[in-house]
């Protein structure tokens, strides 16, 4: 190919812009965006960075993917900055995109579209928006907002590569899978999806150099308080779940099936190894099962003894299948770390949101996990799909008694696209008056029959702070987190360990706070 007939290049900028609700006094609820399973708000100081920031993998991948074949990419990640909304815009405007992408979850797609309109005020460019909400809306994105160009549908890192190619050859978007497009009438058109990835191989390592932006690469402001060591970097090493609970919008929606795919071994090892002389202290695997296939966890942990990779890492598990010899052959291998769904404790509720967790098998991995050292992080979704007053009630006191060194507790949200967000509409059951209030942080978007909005998210409030008073009064459970604070001091030093003590007296003491705003009062969590 001559000079002449190179191709032109374009500027991709992928956005993920941080929002924010002033609730005066200088406090205000932080939008947490992409790479977040569910949307979620944090109680925070203006001027304060969040206390968690998720890496937004599925943006690394289409950054090492646009890359890889030329693209100019740069990226915004304004969540884990605390970027204002001023500079965020000045910052875009500075890039001088081609092309913008957006991954809005739906608490903060309104603002998403707002921030757009705004935006093309002053940037010419070419707006996009890709993820799960935008696949379940992307009817409404096409045809109600004119200033939405393309909705890429599904998984969507080689499907936004497909669509930016034609953009710059001036192909028609039409022939493109996985692409939904406005008609000459103004009509969406959503094209057939793209077949899933596979293998996972053929993904390029995600492009961690372009994070958090092009003007930080700081990868350290990625955080989450369960991880042990810092800096500590997210992986993939599969895509999918065998299971279907009714909630999970990943499984019914960006990938509309249960079908779960893997990296290989020798693949996420090297991988490990890279994000290792990257200064990676420890790796968390964030797939949405880890632990499913025994097969492949067992040639992981294999492969990572063979290479020597020696680097402590975490997993985002289950506790349906995951087996005491399984949790042992991880420990081996260098797992320091597992979370796992319990979601609930009434066998009711697991029937009626699918998810085949039998609590037998939950105690058993809990009491292996103890004795291997492994730290336990358990998710307890409050009011899913058949919850009352007292399977709720009931839910919480087994948690308590689960020997788990940590949890987190959020309000059910159903996701358009999921069953349970079908279901509720068609009973009449759904709430919300906007998106915005899809927050499972604090707010519920259910119509209970025997639980008031106001009595679900005031148990929300407590439920982290009264869980801990409760572990607190074990004094075998006090003196393992001492263990593993001592473990986690190796990386953070004094600093990491004295804000975990600031943070856990916070939750004793009870982190809810009631604000006052606008004329109405709200209880919300730091």
């Amino acid at each position: 190919m001559t000079s002449s007939e190179k191709k032109p290049s374009m500027r991709v900028l992928l956005a993920n812009p941080a929002f924010t609700r002033d609730l005066g006094h200088g406090l205000e609820r932080y939008m947490l965006g992409a790479g977040m399973r569910y949307p979620w708000s944090l109680l925070k100081r203006t001027c304060d960075r969040p206390r968690y920031a998720m890496f937004p993998l599925f943006l690394a991948y289409a950054a090492a993917v646009l890359e890889q074949e030329g693209f100019d990419v740069r990226v915004i990640d304004g969540v884990p900055l605390n970027l204002r909304e001023e500079e965020f815009l000045a910052r875009i405007q500075e890039t001088s995109p081609d092309v913008i992408f957006f991954e809005p979850n739906a608490a903060v797609v309104d603002d998403t579209l707002r921030l757009i309109r705004k935006l093309r005020e002053t940037v010419p460019a070419t707006i996009i928006l890709g993820g799960t909400h935008a696949t379940s809306t992307a009817q409404h994105l096409i045809e109600d907002h004119a200033f939405v160009d393309y909705v890429v549908i599904g998984e969507y890192e080689i499907s936004l590569l497909r669509l930016i190619e034609c953009l710059r050859d001036g192909g028609s978007v039409a022939l493109l899978r996985g692409i939904a497009y406005r008609d000459e009438r103004g009509k969406a058109v959503l094209n057939i999806r793209s077949e899933a990835i596979a293998p996972l191989d053929d993904l390029p390592i995600p492009a961690r150099h372009l994070f958090p932006a092009y003007f930080d690469t700081d990868m350290t402001v990625y955080h989450d308080g369960f991880n042990q060591h810092s800096p500590s970097f997210h992986m993939h090493t599969s895509r999918g779940c065998p299971f279907q609970c009714n909630f999970c919008d990943r499984i019914h929606v960006l990938y509309a099936d249960n079908r779960q795919r893997f990296f290989s071994a020798g693949r996420v090892v090297k991988e490990m190894l890279h994000v290792k002389a990257a200064g990676a202290r420890e790796i968390y695997f964030d797939d949405d099962n880890f632990a499913s296939n025994k097969a492949h966890v067992m040639a992981l942990c294999d492969e990572i003894v063979r290479c020597g990779v020696d680097v402590p890492w975490s997993a985002m598990c289950d506790a349906i299948v995951l087996t005491p010899d399984l949790l042992r052959k991880m420990s081996d291998s260098g797992c320091i770390g597992i979370k796992f769904g319990l979601d609930s404790s009434d066998t009711r509720v697991l029937h009626t949101i699918h998810k085949p967790l039998k609590l037998e098998n939950v105690e058993r991995v809990v009491e292996t996990a103890k004795a291997l050292r492994i730290k336990t992080h358990a998710s307890v979704v409050l009011g899913l799909s058949g919850e009352t007053n007292e399977s709720l009630h009931n839910t919480f006191a087994y948690a308590c008694k689960l020997d788990v060194d940590s949890i987190q507790f959020s309000l059910a949200t159903p996701l358009p696209g999921t069953p349970m967000y079908r279901d509720l509409v068609l009973a009449g059951d759904l709430t919300a008056s906007s998106w915005a209030d899809f927050d499972g942080a604090n707010h519920t978007v259910v119509r209970y029959r025997d639980i008031s909005r106001e009595d679900i998210e005031a148990f929300m409030a407590q439920a982290h702070s009264g869980w801990l008073r409760a572990k607190c009064k074990d004094p075998y459970w006090v003196l393992r987190q001492a263990r593993f604070t001592a473990r986690a001091a190796k990386s953070q030093g004094l600093g990491g360990v004295w804000y975990r003590f600031r943070r856990a007296l916070q939750l004793v003491r009870g982190d809810a706070r009631v604000i006052s705003h606008a004329g109405e009062a709200m209880v919300m969590r730091y």
